[in-house]
């Protein structure tokens, strides 16, 4: 049917008598129409691109990839894992706490970030599922202490969960994040965390934080190479681990003559520090030596970082380690490698006993005592063949909790975190604080409280990041503490400036524990230690440490 002009409707207002529906007006009304779809559906992806990188509405969390990891920085509690839920929804409800006390009190609120992994999916990830989870609770430990106790400063700690990525490459992201919330009302103060002695965690330092004058205090670092001005550490260094060692063998029986080392030889920062110190302190005195022909030496590739080639493969090793009768071993490599190597002791028939042989005694550095190191299964592997895992540590907590009150050795705040974390996370079970690094994370942020709220009694009223690291840089462990230490669970200590007093050009950043215990233990049988418990920088024969 023709459509007529309605110009010609006699009956029509004449305002409403226009011309419609010709093909001009048809082409120009579906014009229109396309021209307001596109707009939309390009809208549309664009706002989807845009928030499809995103993990959090407040973009605080990015996603890597398709499906990939979310890393970023952010006070709430996001499912990075569902066995975080408990730990992240619990420091999120302090956090909470804490701003609401700093809205409706006026009481200072600081941040401090914990910079880690969140995830652990690959088998070459920085940390398991359980060291991150354990990490966390002893940070929340900590932070309940600090917010709740007689030695806040009066000034609350909310923690930021800062995710560096399982293979730490994200640090880039979380730098940039925490040096923009220097200022505001709850300021970055310090980073706690860095669990692996790697060059993305001396880079996030060198390029990230230390820049920006923020103090990171590292719970478990132990390599020398991880120095700078602005990182602290907890810990013990890799030297101070193997000089423990060291003094051991003096002062006990330990066969000096037939020894071997095994090490990994990937490109890992820790592992590589450790076999130079193991060659140094032990060296040609040992029989480790770089001698091609008569070498005493055997590598493996660890399981640490991307995949090239199938990890932990010991038969080699451990073939030429039994053909020369080696009964004291160096193993220069992580927790996880532990297993595996004895595993395959066990499965090589030139490493059967004699009846008179002496034991074979394997010496090695660790954070803690890591229950898969210790299960029923390796222990019946140590005894069926005389094995003895010597291992200096920077907890001890199977010993700790197991002492009579009064045991000069045992750290006097252990039995206290020991009974707060129980009470928060005793569904862990009463190994979980086995591999230290609940008790480790505690007291990298009990370092980062005591500067706090040092900087408060010294009448600073807003404390910020310079504040923190000058208090971190201040006490002494002289006279029972008498200007200040920090109260770990695993010992007190101070932070060692190895700079004082050094030429400018040989300064060593140093910012080492001093005298932090170094218990040494052994397994599967309890060896009482004839040498005293090394305390880091207290000479040999000296008493100078207040008890731990």
């Amino acid at each position: 049917m023709r459509l007529r002009d309605r110009r010609t409707w006699g009956w029509l207002p004449g305002r409403l008598r226009f011309r419609v529906l010709g093909v001009v007006d048809v082409v120009a009304l579906w014009t229109l129409v396309a021209v307001l779809t596109g707009a939309g559906a390009w809208w549309g992806l664009d706002s989807h691109r845009e928030h499809r990188d995103f993990c959090t509405g407040d973009r605080e969390l990015r996603r890597t990839a398709p499906g990939g990891e979310c890393v970023g920085v952010t006070a709430e509690a996001y499912p990075f894992s569902p066995d975080l839920t408990d730990v992240l929804g619990r420091i999120a409800e302090e956090n909470e706490a804490a701003r609401k006390a700093a809205r409706t009190s006026g009481k200072p609120l600081v941040s401090v970030a914990v910079v880690m992994p969140y995830t652990s999916r690959t088998p070459g990830a920085a940390m398991s599922k359980e060291l991150i989870r354990h990490s966390l609770q002893g940070a929340y430990v900590a932070q309940r202490s600090h917010n709740h106790g007689p030695a806040t400063g009066d000034t609350a700690i909310q923690l930021l969960f800062a995710n560096v990525g399982e293979d730490l490459s994200h640090w880039r992201t979380v730098t940039e994040d925490l040096t923009a919330r220097r200022g505001g009302e709850a300021p970055v103060v310090a980073a706690v965390g860095f669990p692996n002695s790697d060059t993305a965690t001396l880079a996030a330092v060198r390029e990230g934080l230390g820049p920006a004058r923020i103090p990171s205090v590292s719970a478990v670092l132990s390599s020398r190479d991880m120095e700078h001005p602005h990182l602290f550490k907890a810990s013990p260094s890799t030297d101070q681990f193997v000089d423990a060692l060291k003094r051991y063998v003096s002062a006990n029986k330990v066969d000096r003559k037939n020894t071997f080392m095994i090490a990994d030889d990937r490109n890992d920062n820790y592992v590589a520090n450790l076999r130079r110190v193991f060659r140094r302190e032990f060296g040609a005195e040992y029989g480790i030596t770089t001698d091609e022909v008569q070498r005493r030496t055997e590598t493996y590739q660890g399981i640490k970082g991307p995949v090239r080639g199938t990890p932990q493969i010991f038969r080699r090793a451990v073939s030429a380690m039994c053909a020369v009768g080696a009964r004291t071993v160096f193993l220069a490599g992580r927790d996880a490698d532990l297993p595996p190597f004895l595993e395959t002791i066990d499965r090589t028939s030139s490493c059967i006993p004699g009846p008179d042989d002496e034991p074979m005694r394997v010496l090695r550095v660790s954070t803690g005592r890591d229950p898969v190191t210790e299960t029923a299964g390796i222990r019946r592997i140590a005894e069926r063949n005389n094995i003895e895992i010597v291992t200096a540590a920077a907890v001890d907590a199977p010993r700790w909790r197991a002492a009579a009150d009064g045991d000069e050795q045992v750290p006097r705040a252990f039995a206290r975190f020991d009974e707060s974390y129980h009470r928060y996370f005793g569904q862990e079970g009463p190994d979980a604080l086995n591999d230290g690094y609940a008790v480790m994370h505690h007291d990298a942020l009990t370092a980062v409280g005591s500067a706090v709220a040092a900087a408060r009694d010294s009448d600073i009223s807003v404390v910020n990041h310079n504040d923190v690291h000058d208090e971190l840089r201040r006490g002494s462990p002289l006279e029972h503490c008498a200007a200040g230490c920090v109260p770990g669970a695993s010992g007190v200590f101070t932070f060692a400036d190895e700079s004082v007093g050094a030429e400018r050009e040989k300064a060593a950043s140093g910012l080492w524990p001093v005298c932090k215990p170094v218990p040494v233990v052994t397994f599967p049988g309890e060896r009482r230690d004839r040498s005293s418990l090394y305390r880091t920088y207290q000479d040999p024969g000296e008493s100078t440490c207040p008890r731990p």
